[in-house]
């Protein structure tokens, strides 16, 4: 499992968010079912440094000070707004689970090995990158890793093919597809006009006979 640890630290209501990132502050929010909302602030550099390599099953542990005293948080970050136009961050989610709850994540599935179907020529196209499931915090991995080598042209891998760790429950229809390897469109057609073509043929051989017996 993934951890890294922030310094942060709190912050009034009363400033505003545009004159933290003006001082190079990145304005963010603690919150949880048994924890009550916390307004903090972490340092631009820090988070432009981890913020592409974070994920929803990534374990954050927040430091600060409170009262002279050493205070720690573990969180999850749950959502990151961006600048519409140079898509800076500019805002930061944390939520802190419920002790001995399940949360709800989406977590990474990722397709290991080349499709025996890929190999043929097939495409694989990979449908659900992200897996929405239930899971207690200390059940969480960074990804799923699923072997696909032995897909061929046509066949699906579904939610109930994935091997899923123990304590994690998919919050989708386990017939749902994750990834195909789709078909070529030139062998499509291909086979569409041989299909084609031994329709016609009996007709053929039909009216011949009946030619014949004329």
């Amino acid at each position: 499992m993934h951890e890294l640890t922030l310094a942060v630290e709190p912050r009034s209501k009363d400033v505003k968010a545009k004159d933290l990132l003006k001082v190079g502050k990145i304005p963010a929010v603690v919150y949880g079912p048994d924890v009550e909302p916390l307004n903090i602030s972490l340092n631009k550099v820090d988070v432009v440094k981890h913020i592409n390599h974070l994920s929803e099953t990534t374990v954050i542990t927040l430091t600060m000070k409170e009262n002279n005293e050493k205070k720690e948080i573990h969180a999850f970050l749950k959502a990151v707004q961006r600048d519409r136009v140079n898509d800076a961050v500019m805002h930061l989610d944390f939520y802190v689970p419920a002790k001995g709850h399940k949360m709800e994540i989406h977590i990474p599935v990722n397709l290991i090995g080349k499709a025996k179907g890929v190999e043929k020529g097939g495409i694989l196209d990979h449908i659900i990158t992200n897996l929405p499931v239930e899971v207690l915090p200390k059940d969480i991995v960074d990804s799923i890793d699923v072997d696909v080598t032995h897909l061929d042209l046509g066949d699906a891998l579904r939610v109930k093919d994935l091997p899923l760790p123990d304590g994690i429950k998919p919050l989708l229809d386990l017939e749902e597809t994750i990834a195909v390897i789709e078909t070529p469109r030139a062998a499509l057609v291909e086979a569409v006009e041989e299909v084609e073509e031994e329709e016609v043929e009996p007709e053929v051989i039909e009216k011949g006979k009946k030619e014949e017996e004329e």
